[in-house]
């Protein structure tokens, strides 16, 4: 059985992070990206921008305020793949379908 899927879903979401320190702490979270999702994010500009993601798949995003009080967003391409079937809504405030 394979570490995660390819279904935007919490079942699809990668094993080996989906509990324990990473998933459930402020700021970090893990959103499955599809291409479509990915192009709309990186056509964006200002703070929404910070959220593109370098590649469609499985991506971890971990957000904090800097000493500034500048939105800081750092992302990982976790699993890169084509995100084939699903769309969870509770990503699309940040990764919106179009």
């Amino acid at each position: 059985m394979p570490l995660w899927g390819v279904a935007d879903s919490n079942a699809g979401e990668p094993k080996n992070l989906s509990t324990g320190e990473f998933q459930g702490t402020a700021g970090k979270a893990i959103f499955g990206v599809d291409n479509a999702e990915q192009a709309v994010v990186n056509g964006k500009s200002g703070d929404a921008r910070k959220y593109a993601a370098p590649h469609a798949g499985w991506v971890g995003i971990n957000t904090y305020m800097d000493m500034h009080g500048n939105l800081r967003v750092k992302t990982e391409t976790l699993v890169a793949l084509n995100i084939t079937s699903g769309d969870q809504n509770t990503d699309d405030t940040i990764f919106a379908d179009s």
